[in-house]
């Protein structure tokens, strides 16, 4: 078995190599921070594009020796709204505070009707509705909770295929500037 090793002449071509590390991680950190990032927190804004409290978005990344990922994840005053309708809540007791009653409209289980799709994450025109609903006066409820609507889990799913090839393209374009 023979094993062939080709020796580096041009000075420039072994100072790359030997900086592969750093030149990787700077050629990942850029193309992330002007494709892949702004391609995601646009996808979370189409989601709350026409919610009233709609949150900020910001995002993080997160390079290993093993792995490469990006976070997103809510900002802003109302960044609440977007944990609680994205990840759910458990069922709770909701009191009125600051008046004799709660008021609200009521058509039975099931009744609401939704403004922002799941599967794809999106809104949809017109806005979240009770079907059939009578006006309701109490001091106190038990809230059923919120069924999580998994937001950023789709956009995620929806966004991996992209994420790989545009991952692998750059780690193409990191072989050619060594190569030059």
């Amino acid at each position: 078995m023979k094993i062939l090793f080709k020796s580096i002449r041009s000075g420039k071509r072994r100072a790359a190599i030997t900086d592969l590390n750093n030149i990787a991680r700077k050629m990942i950190d850029a193309a992330i921070d002007k494709q892949v990032k702004p391609a995601l927190i646009k996808s979370h804004e189409m989601v709350v594009a026409d919610w009233k409290h709609k949150p900020g978005f910001a995002s993080k990344k997160h390079i290993q020796f093993d792995s490469i990922a990006i976070s997103v994840y809510p900002t802003g005053k109302h960044k609440d709204i977007w944990i609680f309708v994205d990840q759910g809540t458990k069922a709770h007791k909701i009191a009125a505070k600051n008046a004799p009653n709660l008021v609200f409209p009521w058509g039975g289980p099931g009744s609401y009707v939704s403004k922002t799709l799941a599967k794809p994450a999106r809104t949809v025109r017109g806005g979240g509705y009770v079907k059939n609903p009578t006006m309701q006066f109490r001091k106190q409820v038990q809230h059923p909770g919120i069924q999580a609507r998994e937001f950023t889990k789709e956009i995620a799913e929806d966004i991996n295929p992209d994420f790989k090839k545009f991952i692998e393209n750059t780690f193409r374009q990191i072989a050619r500037k060594v190569e030059e």
